[in-house]
């Protein structure tokens, strides 16, 4: 609404505005909240503007009054103060300033799972728990005795039925009667022809560990040795230690065909498949070795290594290997009717089943028979490897600790190693009556080996390799 206002008027209402709007302002704000507002009246001062046109004015202001004091102004200039309505709203003011943040609202409800996400690298090793409580005990095992035999083929099939014998031949006609020879030494003995008969008479089988009748001894007694043509031990002398061991089994070698040869073997332990070639006793104290790979699985202590080769009992058969140093080449032997797993050991005490043993004749095989049980010898020809005859002692494998052989001769000790009590004639075919002192009693003897070279025995007892010198009584 427009209305006409005379310019002294206005100027003294305008003035008489500010007036009142100071003194208002200082009485209900008080110091501070009229510095705020001065403040702000200086800032918005920009947006106050006054126009006047034709003598009409518009007042445009951001203060804040009572009403009753504008309309005291208006009556005491005696002027017309007309209240008009409402005008349009104004501009919308500028953004304040922000607030203070709200206090934490309740949580809301869990929502749905997400899917799993990619599986995270590993942790480090935690620490290992506590021990779990004992278990109840498992039931009892079956009562079977432990093998430590190596088995590297199946079971055997079960035994063929024997073969029917052949015909006895007739008798040949005896032989003109030769001349007398001359009286025979070691030497002479050493090239004798194998007794013919390849099996022997119980009644030749002459244990000497107890088990003679009374009878049987007399007939011993009543054919003394003669001393000079016999080539039989008759005792052991001068004993000394070679070297301590570090396995309770195991086979020292020397090369017992070759003279001069410094070289030392040794396979530890009663199976196998590497064994230890020593240049010298010097490299042996020095353990300075090289290892030979034999290229299967040895069973035993009966080892030898004979004119450059080495033969041992493949584990788990009853095949004899010819294993040859220089050129590496294995050859295989098949045994007939030999025992050779399931724990019936030719030597108990040692693990073996096969035992070689070389002397002044070659290179014996000692084994025992599957047929009867007892002892059997076959002699070995080293060019063809095949055997050439076989012997059974029909001396049971049960009562032998350990054997060799030495001119000719085979001896067995008792169970416990401690005095040779069985002796067999492999050139006559017949047992021998000879007794003598091994050892003292205890611990294990795993080898007992003859060597021809240098007529020494040698043994590993107690984890110590030892000789003795054999004495014969021919070198009386």
């Amino acid at each position: 609404m427009e209305e006409e206002v005379h310019p002294g008027l206005r100027e003294e209402l305008h003035h008489r505005l500010r007036e009142e709007m100071d003194k208002e302002m200082d009485k209900e704000m008080g110091k501070k909240m009229r510095h705020e507002l001065n403040h702000k009246h200086r800032k918005t001062k920009g947006f106050q503007k006054t126009e006047i046109q034709d003598d009409m004015m518009m007042m445009m202001t951001y203060s804040i009054f009572q009403v009753k004091v504008l309309l005291e102004i208006c009556n005491s200039t005696k002027g017309f103060c007309i209240a008009g309505p409402p005008g349009p709203p104004g501009p919308p003011g500028l953004p304040g300033l922000p607030g203070h943040n709200g206090t934490d609202g309740i949580p809301g409800l869990d929502g749905l799972p997400g899917a799993d996400g990619k599986r995270g690298k590993r942790g480090e090793k935690g620490e290992p728990g506590e021990n779990g409580d004992r278990g109840d005990p498992g039931p009892a095992g079956e009562n079977t005795q432990s093998s430590n035999d190596v088995l590297l083929e199946g079971p055997p099939g079960p035994a063929g039925p024997p073969g029917t014998p052949g015909p006895i031949g007739p008798p040949g006609p005896p032989g003109p009667q030769g001349p007398q020879g001359p009286p025979r030494n070691r030497s002479h003995r050493a090239h004798l022809p194998i007794h013919a008969a390849q099996t022997l008479e119980p009644s030749h089988a002459v244990p000497n560990d107890g088990t003679l009748s009374a009878k049987e001894a007399g007939k011993l007694r009543e054919t003394p040795l003669n001393k000079k043509n016999e080539c039989i031990i008759k005792s052991l002398i001068n004993p000394r230690n070679v070297s301590k061991m570090e396995s309770t089994f195991g086979t020292w070698m020397k090369d017992t065909a070759v003279l001069n040869d410094e070289r030392i073997w040794v396979a530890e332990h009663f199976s196998g498949r590497t064994v230890k070639e020593y240049k010298s006793i010097a490299s042996f104290q020095n353990a300075t070795s090289e290892v030979i790979d034999g290229r299967k699985f040895y069973q035993g202590c009966g080892h030898a290594v004979h004119n450059g080769s080495f033969y041992y009992h493949i584990a788990g058969t009853t095949n004899l290997a010819r294993f040859d140093l220089q050129s590496k080449r294995l050859h295989t032997l098949a045994i007939d009717n030999a025992l050779y797993h399931n724990l019936s050991y030719l030597l108990h005490n040692s693990k073996t089943y096969f035992k070689l043993a070389a002397d002044e004749n070659g290179l014996w095989l000692i084994f025992a028979s599957s047929l009867d049980d007892s002892i059997m010898v076959a002699q070995l020809d080293l060019k063809s490897f095949s055997v050439t005859s076989y012997i059974n002692t029909t001396y049971p494998r049960t009562k032998a600790g350990n054997v060799f052989v030495a001119c000719g001769v085979l001896y067995v000790t008792d169970t416990k190693d401690t005095r040779v009590t069985f002796a067999f004639d492999l050139l006559k075919g017949k047992p021998v009556n000879v007794t003598f002192d091994l050892r003292s009693p205890g611990g294990v003897l795993a080898m007992l080996s003859y060597s021809p070279n240098d007529r020494h025995l040698y043994m590993w007892d107690q984890s110590y390799v030892k000789l003795y010198v054999v004495h014969f009584i021919s070198d009386d």
